[in-house]
């Protein structure tokens, strides 16, 4: 068959998360790929740093735009002017303008087949309506993201207020609209849709039962190949190791309560143990760790290159992974990080701080990782636990090889190409 035109605005060697299971989908398929992208922008990233070769069937076309504006239309102008070479076009988000590049082609040539793939939802994303920049706190919207909290629950002065925040707010409604109108139109023009897990999909597809059929989930994976040999560890302390983003709402608060408390009943706690932090920490959380003096415990480093932070997290006892606490908004995590494929590839054991309900915690259950809430009693127990009781746990690597990109390539093969 033809190509396939993959158009990304992220894509290694830049580090981000999109464009990382990007690289691990398509370098294990079996089919060709232009990848349209660009190498000007790093935000939202952690560098460009990612030093791993495509294979022969991936070709990459770095655009000359230096703007998103520029680079949709450039995009778009791309595969008009080389549109006889591709049967698909694949488009990712974040951020939703590759799929708006996918809505102008669509339209144009409706005989192109269009994959559309979804890291996370563009409208409702739960995230959206903690800030209330988007959504007021008296909105019906908002509180019903519960599925147990009824419209006529709503006073009517709550919703007059509401309607209030709507009339001094309109960007916010030209934004909500425009994320809308994005996924929307997504949903309904592409041939298929690729969502990261089931609880995503539920969420997402919400009662628009016709997109079922073209919805398919593949899961963010792992590369076997990518990850460096063990090195024998002489350091006698138990290493924990985080590795990724946090911010106000995704924090580590109750962990370094839970440390602190360890610490104040001992003080040569840091000779036993240490916590080592890359990537992005909520201001917050760094002077928690300033104010309480636990900074011989605690190790808070910036983003490290994508083979350094495989390193780490094969040579680390444990692996810290932290959700979100988004159970005012919805009973279950809709989100899966991609960074936990990465985690279970390196077969280390993971200690996770998450919600109750979610497909990350059912598979992180099913890796035999320790699960637990954000409750940072629960936290402190199992730590002491594993520090003084020599608690342990081994991953299942059996189930874990579910989340290899051989595996999930041949499952993008078979179900979304399909010939």
């Amino acid at each position: 068959m033809k190509k396939i035109l993959v158009i990304s605005w992220f894509y290694p060697p830049i580090n981000s998360s999109e464009g990382l299971v990007t690289f691990k989908l398509i370098n294990n398929s079996k089919y060709a790929y232009d990848v349209f992208t660009q190498n000007f922008s790093l935000g939202w990233t952690y560098g460009a740093n990612v030093d791993f070769d495509n294979k022969p069937n991936i070709n990459i076309i770095n655009c000359k735009s230096t703007d998103i504006d520029s680079w949709i239309n450039e995009a778009y102008e791309f595969f008009v002017k080389n549109k006889d070479d591709y049967e698909y076009i694949m488009t990712r988000s974040m951020p939703k303008s590759c799929h708006s590049v996918g809505i102008k082609i669509k339209k144009e040539f409706p005989n192109i087949k269009w994959i559309a793939s979804f890291g996370d939802p563009i409208k409702d994303n739960p995230y959206n309506f903690f800030e209330e920049n988007l959504y007021s706190g008296y909105s019906p919207k908002y509180n019903l993201r519960l599925p147990y909290i009824k419209l006529c629950t709503f006073a009517k002065e709550d919703l007059l207020k509401d309607a209030e925040w709507n009339n001094n707010h309109p960007d916010a409604i030209t934004i909500r609209n425009d994320l809308e109108e994005i996924q929307d139109t997504t949903f309904m023009l592409a041939d298929k849709i690729i969502l990261n897990n089931p609880t995503q999909k539920k969420y997402m597809i919400d009662n628009h039962f016709k997109y079922l059929k073209k919805t398919i989930v593949i899961n963010h994976s792992y590369d076997k190949n990518l990850y460096p040999i063990k090195t024998i560890n002489e350091n006698k302390k138990i290493s924990f190791v985080f590795i990724g983003h946090l911010d106000k709402i995704r924090n580590a608060n109750s962990l370094f309560t839970a440390i602190n408390e360890l610490n104040i009943n001992d003080n040569d706690l840091s000779n036993k143990v240490e916590f080592v932090f890359y990537g992005d920490m909520f201001d917050d959380d760094k002077e928690y760790v300033k104010n309480n003096n636990l900074s011989n415990l605690i190790k808070i480093n910036g983003p490290i290159p994508y083979r350094d932070s495989l390193a780490k997290m094969v040579n680390a006892d444990w692996l810290i992974h932290i959700d979100g606490d988004i159970s005012k908004i919805v009973n279950k995590n809709i989100f899966f990080a991609a960074k936990l494929a990465d985690y279970f590839g390196s077969k280390t054991k993971i200690l996770a701080i998450t919600m109750k309900y979610g497909d990350s915690t059912k598979s992180l259950k099913k890796s035999n990782a320790l699960v637990l809430s954000h409750d940072s009693s629960e936290i402190k127990q199992y730590l002491y636990k594993i520090i003084y009781d020599n608690f342990n746990i081994k991953p299942n690597v059996k189930y874990i090889e579910k989340f290899d990109a051989i595996n999930n390539a041949k499952k993008f093969d078979k179900k979304v190409i399909g010939v």
